[in-house]
């Protein structure tokens, strides 16, 4: 090993020598270039290889050359490129082959090898790299298309990426990466190449025309045809295969997804021949958008699918200009909005933002918009948008309000709490968030622990002190409690002109008899507390909460009284 690495620094005498000739380094840095060089060798010529020798060896390299051109920048210097950089440059091309033979199965070394290849010029090489990437992991089909794209896009040379593209697919005859590349790459030919005669252009149209055939009956996917028809789009194709492909996706309409496609390309223009059936001409909608509305309620009423109302509307939204105006456009989509609203098919979201529309137009009534909630609550009484805008509609009357509330059935658990704690957020009277009150203790108890805390604040904003207190003690009679529910009352004694230590004291009582296992801090604010108003009365809070807490909170809690100390 020790011959082999000699050898190899003696080989570097002549880069290193012309290095200090056109005093680019002194002789200090070129000790230590040649010192570092020495124990790159040595490592990545050991019995036991390791990625990161080999890794770092070539970082070191490439970061002297860019070292070296900035040098040449400043002092102005061009000669003797070839003896230093290209030296340099042949001997990472060098390490690069040894670290691929060692590591064969990393494609990532592959790349990284392209990647340098490509920096310094060596591009004849690449083609070479690719083939043994080929040869060790031709089981993946994105390598086959990787091969394809370096011969078409950066050799020019599309007979090669056809080739490497056939190959790939005799091997993976069901990669649908390799098909469309393959596609790709006959309307290219098709398109850009000199196909004048009209034999010539016979074949190449066939050749397509046979890319796609194969490739539409080995991938199932309608999307792959999407891709394909795209495709054709993108180079302005107008043979006839592309009218079969056209019927081929309509072949495959038992997918929502090819009414999804369909409909979209209708706004674009591309038109669909057997969708007219669909298409209700009473709408005062542009011809684009007429079929559009038509493929999508025909669409709706095979799959009946929130997702595919949502997506109706979305991509309404995105039409262009040029299909139609703004005001077309909105009303397009209060059609379409209103469609899902009679069809149950509007999910929280889009029912919200409907409602904003017809909000923002002023044009509807509370009575006209309350008849619109109770319809949609009878098809579908889940949506929490609609009980939302119910109670909203009712706030100037508290008692209606409650009442909307008391009719809500089905709703989860989080979108319950979000209704309870809309009315807590409107609500006034002392009487009302009493009746709230009774409201939550028969509603589930996951609501009733969330929405504790906010009714005790709530309940003394509004009816002072006195109720804060009446309805504390209510709420810790019937645990569970949130810890929240004690600090905001200890809050609210602290708060007082002259805080009664004895109230606050019974409430930092409650909350370590509630929460004491688990909790550090309110052990801690307690301790605070009590060392403020009684100190005598501290370290018998301190053994309490050593023997309360549970054993992987109790060193936390020390921890925390010992920097308390030193501070």
């Amino acid at each position: 090993m020790a011959e082999q690495v000699n050898q190899r620094i003696e080989d570097m005498i002549n880069e290193l020598e012309q290095m200090r000739r056109t005093q680019m380094y002194d002789d200090e840095e070129i000790k230590e270039i040649s010192r570092k060089r020495k124990e790159f060798e040595y490592h990545i010529q050991r019995r036991v290889k390791q990625k990161e020798d080999f890794a770092q060896y070539i970082a070191y390299e490439m970061a002297l050359l860019e070292d070296i051109s900035l040098r040449r920048k400043k002092a102005k210097l061009s000669e003797k490129k070839k003896d230093i950089e290209y030296a340099i440059a042949k001997r990472v091309n060098k390490v690069f082959k040894q670290f691929i033979y060692r590591f064969q199965d990393d494609l990532e070394v592959y790349f990284e090898y392209i990647k340098f290849c490509q920096s310094v010029g060596f591009d004849y090489a690449i083609s070479g790299i690719i083939g043994q990437m080929l040869q060790i992991h031709g089981d993946k089909p994105k390598i086959w298309q990787l091969a394809s794209k370096w011969e078409s896009k950066e050799q020019n040379n599309l007979a090669n990426a056809r080739n490497f593209l056939l190959k790939g697919v005799q091997r993976h005859p069901d990669s649908e990466v390799l098909y469309l590349e393959l596609f790709d790459i006959e309307l290219i030919a098709l398109t850009f190449n000199s196909v004048d005669e009209e034999e010539d252009r016979e074949k190449q149209v066939k050749r397509a025309d046979i890319v796609w055939r194969n490739g539409a009956k080995n991938v199932k996917s309608p999307k792959f045809l999407f891709e394909v028809f795209d495709l054709c789009r993108k180079y302005e194709i107008k043979e006839s295969f592309v009218d079969d492909i056209k019927k081929e996706i309509w072949l495959k309409n038992y997918s929502k997804d090819v009414w999804s496609y369909i409909a979209a390309k209708e706004l674009d223009g591309c038109h669909w021949e057997e969708i007219e059936e669909f298409v209700d001409e009473e709408n005062n909608f542009s011809k684009e958008v007429n079929y559009y509305v038509g493929v999508y309620e025909e669409a709706l009423q095979k799959f009946p699918d929130e997702t595919l109302c949502t997506k109706y509307i979305h991509d309404l939204l995105g039409a262009s200009d040029s299909v139609c105006s703004d005001q077309q456009k909105i009303s397009a989509v209060k059609h379409a909005w209103k469609y899902g609203r009679e069809n149950g098919l509007l999910s929280n979201d889009m029912f919200a933002f409907g409602l904003e529309i017809l909000k923002l137009e002023n044009e509807t009534s509370d009575e006209e918009l309350m008849e619109i909630l109770d319809s949609a609550i009878k098809i579908n009484p889940k949506l929490r948008c609609v009980w939302e805008e119910k109670i909203l509609l009712c706030k100037s009357d508290e008692k209606k309000m409650l009442s909307v509330l008391q009719t809500v059935k089905g709703l989860k658990s989080d979108d319950m709490l979000q209704l309870y704690n809309l009315v807590l957020d409107n609500v006034d009277s002392d009487v009302a968030l009493k009746n709230l009150y009774k409201k939550f203790q028969s509603c589930e108890n996951a609501v009733l622990l969330a929405i504790k805390p906010k009714l005790l604040q709530k309940m003394y904003e509004k009816n002072g002190l006195r109720a804060a207190r009446d309805l504390y003690e209510d709420l810790i009679r019937t645990p569970p409690t949130q810890i929240e529910v004690h600090t905001n009352m200890i809050d609210i004694e602290t708060s007082q002109e002259k805080p009664n230590p004895k109230n606050i004291r019974k409430c930092y009582e409650c909350a370590v008899q509630h929460h004491g296992t688990d909790n550090v801090d309110i052990w801690t604010k307690y301790m605070e507390f009590e060392t403020e108003h009684n100190p005598q009365a501290t370290p018998a809070i301190y053994r309490r909460a050593v023997g309360t807490l549970k054993k992987e909170h109790v060193d936390q809690f020390i921890r925390a009284q010992t920097l308390a100390k030193i501070k």
